[in-house]
């Protein structure tokens, strides 16, 4: 007796692992050939610098100060990258813009917004701290975004430095 309970057991187990057999997934993809260059200010790691502004210009939230422009030019663009878009990695998210780093003497209440055009365009939002352009057609291999840095009061700005940072990289959407 104590066999064949053993043997339907095993019988049992041998037919519950067939019924839960595993399915596969299959991953595909494209490797492009694409190289683009792109620098910003003649350099792949730029340092953008905002100019001293004093914090009486930045006493209530959604106060701005010290606009500065600068461009991403994206060059030597393969025919296959029809529209390029570049995406920002905050390294300190902070709601829609970026985050200042902390430390002594670190400014308070203060971030620093990335505008997609000129002093007074629009604002990039970074949600779970990335952002990214609006997709741009490249003509004849290039691409350039101008784009403007600047403080943005998050409530009366206490003085001190100001470092922010984000990580950046031309996307093909």
């Amino acid at each position: 007796m104590k066999i064949k309970l053993l043997m339907g057991v095993m019988l049992t187990l041998g037919i519950m692992q067939a019924a839960t057999a595993a399915d596969t997934i299959t991953f595909t993809g494209t490797i492009d050939s694409n190289t683009c260059t792109v620098n910003v200010g003649n350099s792949a790691s730029p340092t953008i610098t905002l100019p001293t502004v004093g914090a009486g210009s930045l006493t209530t939230a959604g106060n701005t100060a010290g606009a500065t422009p600068f461009s991403i030019n994206i060059t030597g663009c393969t025919s296959t990258a029809d529209d390029v878009a570049v995406r920002f990695t905050a390294h300190n998210p902070d709601g829609t813009n970026l985050g200042v780093s902390t430390g002594e003497n670190t400014a308070t209440n203060i971030s620093v917004q990335l505008l997609s055009g000129s002093a007074g365009s629009s604002a990039l939002v970074f949600n779970n701290g990335i952002a990214t352009t609006a997709k741009q057609a490249t003509a004849s291999g290039t691409a350039t975004y101008n784009m403007t840095a600047q403080y943005y009061a998050k409530g009366k700005v206490e003085a001190g430095t100001v470092t922010a940072v984000a990580d950046y990289e031309v996307i093909y959407p």
